[in-house]
């Protein structure tokens, strides 16, 4: 029995994974992340894009919702990412570029981390009270891109690295976004 859970939930992964643009390997390093122990101030987003799009504030958000059976306690955040220009490119990301892509790096503004502990702290003090818990989600959304010059972006895609700690390796959470997908600003 314990072997057709298995191959059921090895199933199901593998069909969510499919049909999404987050790579399986992602998924299985994601089910240890515990949203609750993440500092907000060293969540990392790092996106890679061809020369001639840019990502800029705003065009990627950090979803945190935590939903219960009372509304007072539930809550849904988007947290938009700014860009940190001041942050040292690793060569673990330098690696994965080609000779026409960038990334830019991004992360909470210091007053979104700290809406976000906040957060947390609501959750822990939440479930330290009610046996059922709630149920909480995190999320990274690319939303947007700013595409420059007038040429047009045929089959350009753009890939969205996640870090939560700064001891841990960046993981491709979002695998070849489609430019076309998003809300593209032209000559931004």
């Amino acid at each position: 029995m314990n072997n057709l859970k298995t191959f059921l939930l090895v199933g199901m992964v593998s069909l969510v994974s499919a049909c999404s643009s987050i790579p399986l390997s992602t998924m299985v390093k994601l089910m240890d992340l515990n949203p609750l122990e993440a500092d907000p101030n060293q969540i990392i987003v790092a996106v890679k894009s061809p020369d001639g799009v840019s990502v800029n504030d705003g065009d990627v958000v950090l979803d945190f919702s935590f939903r219960t059976g009372e509304p007072e306690s539930s809550f849904k955040h988007t947290f938009p990412v700014i860009v940190d220009s001041d942050y040292a490119l690793s060569a673990e990301l330098k690696d994965e570029l080609e000779n026409d892509e960038q990334f830019t790096v991004m992360r909470l503004s210091e007053a979104d981390a700290q809406r976000m502990k906040s957060g947390q702290k609501a959750i822990r003090e939440y479930r330290s009270q009610h046996e059922e818990g709630g149920a909480g989600s995190i999320n990274v959304r690319l939303i947007s891109a700013c595409q420059s010059g007038g040429s047009a972006w045929k089959d350009s895609e753009l890939d969205v690295y996640l870090k939560t700690d700064q001891s841990d390796e960046f993981l491709l959470f979002l695998d070849d976004i489609d430019l076309s997908e998003l809300d593209v600003k032209n000559g931004c």
